[in-house]
Formats: C-alpha cells, structure tokens, sequence
C-alpha cells in the first residue's frame, strides 16, 4: 500500500533522468501512477476541470516552455534551460492562474471554445523514479493530444510531460508540470486546451 510521505512546500522540477540506470520503483508503484495519469486524462477529455483541478497541489506550477530549434552542441543547454523555467512560455500558470482559466472556461465567455471542442488525450511510456523526498515521485510520459473544433478544425500536439507528483493523504496529487511539446511552432490558432 503506498503511504503519504513527508510533505514539502519546496518547489521541484522533474530532472532529466538518470539515464538507462535510473532508480526503479515497484510495480504496485508504477501501476498506481499510470492510472492515476490514465483517470487524469479522462477527466480533461470529458470537461471534468473543477475535478481535475484538485488533482494540483497548493503549490503547484504548470508550464509549457517556447521551444527553440538549436544545433546540437546547444541542445543541452537550452533542454537544462527549458526544465528550469528559464525560457519564455507558451504559459506558465500556479494554482491561482490554473484556477483563472478554468473559471474562463466555465463562464460560457471563451470564444476559443464555444462550440466545445472533442479532446482526446493520449499517454503512454510513462517511466517513474522515486524522488529524494518521500512521497514524491518523478514522472515522464509521452503524449499525444487530438482536438476537433467546429466541423473541419484539427489540431493535433504530441511531446513529453515531465512531472513531479506527490502523495497527499493516500492520493497522488501534481505538484509540478512541464510539458514539451515536439514542435517549436504551434499551429494551432489557440492554446486552450490542457495538457
């Protein structure tokens, strides 16, 4: 049974991991964070966001870093870069922020979503490793995220989300966010969709 750890007010990012050798986690571990991504999913695609919503820590941070196409001997950097929230964002929300645009949505006032969009998240190679707090858990999974608006409007996105989550009375909770989109340009005409 996994059990609430020691609780932190300290801000994480999710680390590149350790390569090949990184440290495992049991598989009752694994599973219990794969579904907890997999239920996540599911409550974005059906509009759920006042639930998925308390799924965030108090202290949470969410954030989709600009890419840049760099050549390779500056691809460490700017990675390291990205990771640490030094680089422009596509956006770059805490809780309250988070909580801003969800209330935009439900107002029936967002033009970017009104009709609805369908929404299909898809994630999948989810790898775990346990963090240097109890509790805590660094997660990477990869995603692939389909939106149809109107009657021919398609947007597809794919890329890793790099996560920080934590246990908080018994439940995971996402205590830190980056997601990488595998494009530099967003072809999209908005952003408001959640990742």
């Amino acid at each position: 049974m996994l059990t609430t750890g020691e609780q932190t007010t300290k801000k994480r990012s999710a680390p590149m991991f350790r390569s090949l050798g990184m440290t495992s986690v049991s598989l009752e571990e694994q599973h219990a964070v794969e579904q907890f991504l997999f239920a996540e999913a599911e409550l974005i695609d059906e509009w759920q966001w006042r639930t998925w919503f308390d799924l965030f820590t108090d202290d949470a941070h969410y954030r989709m870093p600009i890419r840049r196409n760099r050549l390779r001997r500056q691809r460490k950097i700017d990675e390291a870069d990205d990771l640490n929230g030094l680089e422009v964002a596509h956006f770059d929300d805490d809780k309250a922020s988070l909580e801003m645009r969800i209330e935009q949505l439900e107002s029936g006032m967002h033009w970017a979503e009104d009709p609805p969009s369908r929404s299909r998240h898809l994630v999948t190679n989810v790898r775990v490793q346990p963090a240097d707090v109890d509790g805590e858990y660094f997660v990477r999974s990869n995603f692939f995220v389909y939106r149809n608006r109107l009657e021919a409007e398609v947007d597809l996105w794919a890329g890793e989300r790099r996560d920080v989550l934590r246990l908080v009375d018994g439940s995971f909770r996402i205590a830190d966010r980056i997601i990488l989109l595998d494009q530099n340009l967003i072809l999209a005409k908005n952003l408001s969709v959640f990742f």
